[in-house]
This record gives structure tokens, sequence and C-alpha cells, in this order.
């Protein structure tokens, strides 16, 4: 009797624990924390972040959310929060930390995350009057965060050593955080300057201009420094952890990035790649590169250049202007108009939709007696700046008496006008053909240069809304017509030539593809477009409490339908609004109504957009923004 009373007292002491433990277990997986190595965490996603594991205590490697959850894993005190860069997805989880919890951020990181400075950057960036921006900021700063991570320090916490690596490229300010305990393996935490083989997670971050590699060069360079690391385990903000074939891994995407950053430019391609590059003249050459400043060339009989501003005179000596740049251009047509003895301005023509080519309208004279043209494309977010989110838009809107469609033609004088959409640096662009003083010309605006000035092109980024088949696509529209005259922008017109121009299709060819390689879906049209997910208008007015309404605007090019779901959040909001949408191949337009708070303060308030295909996030950055009125 007493040997099975010990039995059965042994049997629930071994079934209790392993009760214990099931449920435990079984809490720890409901809790979406996964360890991926010992000590080490990492959050469910769609943006993963890491902890580090201490008996009750952690320390977190950002701070995507899901925090609370760490308890089912022992979890007592979260002592601080380590910041890889300043996207909103890694720092969503900050406002749920505890008061004491210490924030450390990159040292460059405050630009985008201090209360003040993040309102500046909402209220001087919308409209945008450069290029050089940042995505994926927060709506609202953080107080309180250390900015203290730099390259070279090394961090001491509890057992862990932690070195900090400055990895710049997916965002402006970035950090890898090197991890090691003792003697084990060296745990890198990545942030997006990784992603998986090959690939990058919304690689337009690494546009900080629109001409050049000036954001890839980094990105390229921080590969290498985690190639240098030789790490243990790589783990990225979006993506597996890596533990097998690391160095293929990086090697891999650092050859992506670093053959995409080559075909940036034109010239490098032509030049380099292609070799025995055609030759072909300028047609002002002391003009080139120019801004306007410099004593206007005469081009031919009847059109004269100075900078950005062509200017085209009809046989009775009535002048018609192209692309005034501030108050230079007036400026300098009324020398022009004195010295040459030319009649009044009857038309003025923007060729795309960035200030420097059109803000000089507001300093021209006599607006009443000029009209003003452009391709409907074009004129789009020139009469309304607010609508959509678009680098070098002026905050002022021009009124248009005549917006031709792709294919139309207009007559002016002796001159006839055909125009046609020509997307490229931007998808705001038009190409303008016509016959000056007997030669066929190609207004071509910024898309293309000379192979010797700049880069050969305007360059294409994401936040323009441009892309290497829709520059190859323009291309071969010039090529096919075959004017003799190239009148390019920034003091470069140039003779065409059709072996240069056949290169200019292959170039954004072949750039399409090196795209395609860097992007996770295969697509660069889809992954390399913040836009990809927006709201229109951009920009609205509105009152405490009032209803607010809008188009979102979803685009599909994966070839198949698309199921995602939409959820608009941010304070001042009655709740979080959240539609599921059905995206065919193309684009979807939705009418929404949102419900600001009564009690919303007045300012500008930016309500972000998350989309989510599935589990996955994707990487368009959405956002809403409501000046609020008393």
């Amino acid at each position: 009797m007493r040997r099975r009373f010990l039995c059965a007292l042994l049997c629930v002491s071994i079934l209790v624990p392993a009760a214990w433990l099931g449920w435990a277990n079984q809490d720890k997986a409901k809790s979406g924390w996964t360890e991926v190595a010992p000590g080490v965490l990492r959050s469910p996603g769609p943006v993963n972040g890491y902890a580090l594991i201490a008996g009750d205590k952690v320390l977190l490697i950002d701070a995507p959310g899901h925090s609370a959850d760490l308890a089912k894993h022992g979890v007592r005190r979260i002592e601080g929060v380590l910041l890889t860069h300043y996207h909103r997805g890694v720092c969503a989880g900050l406002g749920e930390l505890p008061k004491n919890v210490k924030f450390q951020a990159p040292k460059k990181a405050e630009e985008w995350l201090n209360p003040k400075a993040v309102e500046k950057y909402w209220r001087d960036s919308l409209p945008l009057r450069g290029s050089r921006t940042a995505y994926q900021v927060v709506p609202v700063g953080f107080e309180n965060i250390e900015y203290s991570l730099v390259d070279g320090k090394t961090l001491e916490w509890e057992d862990w050593k932690i070195d900090v690596l400055d990895t710049p490229g997916h965002a402006l300010a970035h950090v890898a955080l090197i991890a090691r305990k003792g003697d084990g393996p060296r745990v890198v935490f990545c942030g997006g300057a990784f992603a998986s083989a090959g690939k990058l997670w919304a690689p337009y971050t690494t546009d900080w201009d629109h001409w050049t590699d000036a954001g890839l060069k980094p990105t390229a360079e921080s590969l290498r420094k985690l190639l240098a690391v030789k790490p243990d385990m790589l783990c990225p903000s979006h993506g597996s952890v890596v533990t097998k074939s690391i160095d293929a891994a990086l090697k891999q995407t650092l050859a992506t990035v670093e053959e995409i950053g080559f075909l940036r430019s034109f010239e490098r391609f032509t030049k380099q790649r292609l070799g025995n590059a055609p030759q072909y003249r300028f047609l002002a050459k002391e003009q080139a590169m120019s801004n306007g400043s410099k004593p206007w060339t005469q081009v031919s009989e009847h059109i004269w250049l100075t900078g950005n501003t062509y200017v085209l005179t009809s046989k009775d000596n009535v002048t018609l202007m192209i692309d005034p740049w501030d108050q230079r251009s007036a400026d300098q047509f009324a020398k022009l108009q004195k010295d040459q003895k030319l009649g009044p301005l009857e038309v003025v023509m923007f060729s795309h939709a960035h200030f420097d080519h059109y803000d000089g309208v507001h300093y021209l004279p006599d607006r009443d007696k000029f009209q003003v043209w452009a391709l409907d494309a074009v004129a789009k977010p020139i009469a309304e700046p607010f609508l959509l989110r678009a680098p070098f838009l002026d905050a002022r809107t021009v009124k248009f008496d005549k917006t031709p469609k792709e294919g139309d033609t207009l007559t002016w004088r002796e001159y006839r006008f055909r125009f046609t959409h020509l997307p490229g640096q931007s998808e705001f662009t038009m190409g303008v053909e016509t016959v000056i003083d007997g030669k066929r010309c190609y207004f071509t605006a910024d898309n293309f240069f000379h192979q010797d000035m700049f880069s050969g092109s305007g360059g294409w980024m994401g936040l323009n809304r441009s892309f290497p088949p829709l520059y190859a696509a323009s291309a071969k529209k010039v090529l096919d017509a075959a004017p003799e005259w190239v009148l390019a922008e920034h003091g470069g017109p140039f003779e065409f030539n059709a072996e240069d121009w056949r290169r200019r299709v292959q170039w954004g060819q072949v750039s399409a593809k090196a795209a395609d390689a860097l992007c996770e879906s295969g697509n660069h049209q889809q992954d390399w477009n913040p836009h990809r997910v927006h709201f229109e208008p951009l920009v609205q007015k509105a009152k405490p409490g009032a209803k607010v309404q809008g188009t979102l605007v979803v685009t599909n090019l994966q070839g198949q339908r698309e199921k995602l779901t939409v959820t608009l959040q941010g304070r001042g909001l009655t709740k979080d609004q959240s539609w599921d949408v059905e995206v065919p191949t193309g684009t979807l337009r939705q009418a929404v109504t949102l419900t600001l708070d009564k009690d919303i303060g007045p300012g500008r308030h930016v309500f972000i957009v998350q989309a989510l295909a599935g589990k996955r996030l994707d990487p368009s950055d959405a956002f809403l923004v409501v000046d609020v009125g008393r």
C-alpha cells in the first residue's frame, strides 16, 4: 500500500511540473515572441524587434510593440531600448513602455524623433520644396530619448557586450548592434540594412536625392561593414533570422546594391559598361548646368535660352516662354525683350512639376495677358500642390488655361506643338515636339541630359514616381521621333544621336531588371514606390469633430488580385479606421470618410496608414495630414 502511494506521489510530482511547463510553453507560444538564440527573443511581426534576456530583466532592440507579452517569458522589468533607426515601425511600441525605461537611439536620429524636430519636419515637408527627405517618419516625436549610439561605442548590459556599428543607407541615421555574451556567438541586429539574400525592404529609403546614388553608396558600405563583422546570426527588422551562409547572403545583397548604384548613372552605363560612347554636340554649352543667371544664348534665330528657361519668338516678334524659374526669369525676360525689341508674352508652358521649372510664373508681370499651358499630367500637382506627395512642389497654386492630353496638338502663331507624356525623372513630365527654324525639335524636360552633363539623366526615385521602365519608354518615344535637336533643360540642349538614344532605352531596361532583383516582390515598381498606398488629397483642412472625406488609392502591379487591410491610426481620430480592400491589377480608388475627435487640438495632425497583406507589412510610406483649425 505504501509502495503504491509513493508511486502515485512520484507520478504526480512528475506530471504537475510537466503540466506547468506545458502551460508555460503554451503561454510563450501565445505571446508571439520566439527564442532565436539562448537569451534572445524575437517579437512577432510584421516589423520584428528583439529582446536580450537576463533573468527577469530584458533589454529591447527596437520597439515595434508586444512588450507586455514578455511577461509570459518571466520578464518583470524592461531596462532599456536600443533603436537601430528612426522609422516608425521600429518605434511603434515606445509609447506603451513604462516612463522609467531608458531609450537610446543613433546620434543623428534626433532630427526625426525629437518632438520639436518631428513637428518641424511635417510642417516643412508638405509640400516638399526639395528632393532630400526622410521616410517612415513618426507622426509625433518622443521625449527622453538619448541620442548616444555612435559608431565604435560599446555598451555592457548584464553579461552582454554590445558594439555599435554605423550603418546608414536604409535610413539616414541607422546603426547595427553587435551583441555577444562572453565567447558566445556574435548576434547582429541589423535593422533595415539587410532583409534577405539579395533583397532590401522598401528600397526607396535609399533615395537620398533624385539623380545620384547618394544613398546607395552608404547602403553598400554598410553591407561591407556587416561582412567584416562576420556575424554568427543576423537579425533584421524585416525578414527571417539568418544563421547559415550569412557571408553569401550579405555578398549577394551587396552585389545587387552595387549594381543598381552603378546604373543610377547613364553616363557610367554608356561609357564604362558599353564603351565607345557616341559623340554629339552641345547646342549651348556655355549654359550647361546654369541657373538662369547667365546672359541669354541664342540657340537659333527664334529661340533663346538661359538656365532652364527657353523663349521662343514668332515671325511677328510675339513670345512664348517655357519653364520660368524664380524672379530671375522675369528679370531676364524683361532684359531680353528690351535688348531684342521683342513683343508681348502670350503663352507660358511648364515642362514638368518641379518648382524650378514653373515658380517664375508668379513673378511675371501682366498675368492676365498670357495663357498657361501644360500636359494634364503635369498640371495636376501644380494646380493642387496639397493633393499628392511629391518633391519640388511650390505651395502656391497655378491656374491653367489649356491642359492637352497625350498626343494632342496645340497651335500658337506659326508653330504646332505636339504634346506627349514623357515620364522618367518624374511622372509629371511632358515632351513637346515642334519645328523651330527648320529644325525638328523635342523638348524633353529634365529627363535626358547630354552624357557629359550631370549623370546623363535627371535620375529616378520612388518619391518622384519615376522608374527605369518609364525612362526606357520615354527614350523610345524620342528615338522613334528622331528629332534633330533635343532641347533639354538646365542649359543642356544637344544634337540628337540615334545610337545614344538606343543606349538610353537599353539603360532603362537593364536598370529595371537590376532594381527588380533588389526588391522582395521582384517588382521594383511595386516595392520602390512609397505612394503605392496613399490618400488623396494628402493634406486637408477641418475643424474638431468634423468628418474628413478623401480617396484611398492602391496600385497593384503584381499581375494578380491582392487583398489588403488598410488601417489609419493616430491621435485625434474617434477610432482607428480600417478597410479591407481587394485590388485588381491596376489602381483601385475608394472613397473613405473618417471622423475627428471633438477634443482634437489645433495644428497639423499626421495620421499613419498601415497596409497588411496577410501578415506582411506593405513597404509603402502612407499617411494623411489634417490641418485642424479652431
